[in-house]
């Protein structure tokens, strides 16, 4: 048996897309035989019932919540708190692996602030490490933090070819895992489109393409090209209108502005942040779903969303850049734009609206497609990958 211990600063009652995929990993990797999965968090005790329930998780796993940090503070991503938690959180994570280091044998993470936590395991406790690899981060502390934990790592999980190409340098144990899946089982498929707009009070007599996901920065001060979706309903038939899904507080002034200075504001519908169980249902009232590619297009940008796309039955229209495409494949499973601009999307968008056979044909490709990216396959793939590096150090 080999016993994970999966540290993280997750909150359970966050419905981001971090926790849900780190949710269903843990699952994933605790349902494969002769492994044992438990999560440790430095934040607060939840309700572990509700965070199953909010997460899909259809057989649980062990949680321990340590009460250190508290992502819900008002002062959580200032970095001079950030600062001063890094040493608290790392000394406090380490006390506690030290009381339980006969209660595991491997420790598996993504979130390089639990580096120091994580070399304390692997040299002092002689425990196995893997680290789950995102991104490269521009803030020069956080980089070095994310290069220590590969150094350390006995293996690496990649979450796109491109981050694997770039990290091999600095250990070569490294797979590549796509950090999500597609989930049919978050959707009804028995209501039509016109049921489900009127259930969510959105135009119900227009064509609607629609994002679901962030719409304001994320930690790389990156935004997805919304932007040049919005500018695109200028040359579209008035018909068409965009719905865009996952404001928080006022993230969605930028595009208010965008949409205004084009004249098309009343042709986009911006709604607040949604729980997870109701984003099927909008994917689902969409006529087409759209995957835009981030503006600064950095290595391991990898929208965790087309993986939903492909369960949705509906078309997707995706931005062109190689993380997308390492998975969607143009005029197969989804249209690609020819050009990430306004204009790309436009006649991307008018080749979807006129042509119903196309549509038909991608999204019966994408449900095929979506069966090569399973929770369970992940969860295989990652095993198999620990059980060898075991064997082999």
């Amino acid at each position: 048996m080999i016993k994970i211990l999966y540290i993280s600063r997750i909150n359970l009652l966050s419905d981001r897309t971090n926790a849900y995929n780190l949710a269903k990993t843990c699952e994933a990797l605790n349902a494969q035989e002769d492994f044992q999965v438990r999560l440790v968090t430095t934040d607060r005790e939840r309700d572990a019932n509700t965070f199953f329930q909010m997460m899909g998780v259809k057989k649980p796993f062990s949680i321990r919540g340590l009460g250190v940090t508290d992502t819900l503070s008002k002062y959580g991503g200032k970095v001079w708190y950030e600062w001063l938690m890094f040493p608290y959180l790392n000394l406090r994570l380490t006390l506690f692996l030290l009381r339980q280091r006969r209660g595991f044998d491997t420790i598996y993470f993504r979130d390089e602030s639990l580096t120091l936590a994580a070399l304390f395991a692997k040299i002092v406790l002689r425990k196995r490490v893997f680290f789950e690899i995102h991104s490269v981060l521009q803030k020069k502390m956080r980089q070095f933090l994310n290069l220590t934990a590969i150094r350390l790592a006995d293996g690496v999980i990649a979450i796109t070819s491109t981050l694997k190409k770039y990290y091999e340098k600095s250990n070569n144990n490294i797979i590549v895992s796509f950090c999500s899946a597609a989930d049919d089982s978050w959707f009804d498929y028995s209501k039509d489109k016109s049921v489900l707009k009127k259930e969510l009070k959105l135009p119900e007599n227009k064509y609607l393409v629609g994002y679901t996901g962030v719409v304001g920065a994320n930690p790389n001060n990156d935004y997805y090209e919304l932007d040049d979706i919005v500018k695109s309903l200028v040359t579209l038939p008035r018909e068409i209108s965009c719905v865009i899904v996952g404001e928080l507080t006022s993230e969605a002034k930028w595009l208010r502005d965008v949409a205004r200075n084009a004249g098309v504001e009343n042709r986009v519908v911006i709604v607040p942040w949604q729980n997870r169980n109701k984003i099927p249902k909008y994917l689902q009232a969409f006529d087409a779903v759209l995957i835009p590619k981030r503006k600064k297009d950095l290595i391991g940008d990898s929208p965790a969303k087309m993986f939903q796309g492909l369960a949705t039955r509906r078309p997707i229209i995706a931005g062109r850049a190689e993380c997308i495409e390492e998975v969607l494949t143009d005029n197969l499973d989804a249209l690609i734009v020819e050009s990430n601009t306004s204009g790309g999307w436009a006649k991307a968008i008018l080749k979807i609206y006129k042509d119903s056979e196309l549509t038909r044909k991608l999204s019966d490709q994408a449900w095929v497609t979506k069966d090569k990216y399973t929770w369970e396959k992940r969860g295989i793939a990652i095993t198999k990958f620990i059980k060898k590096a075991t064997i082999t150090k």
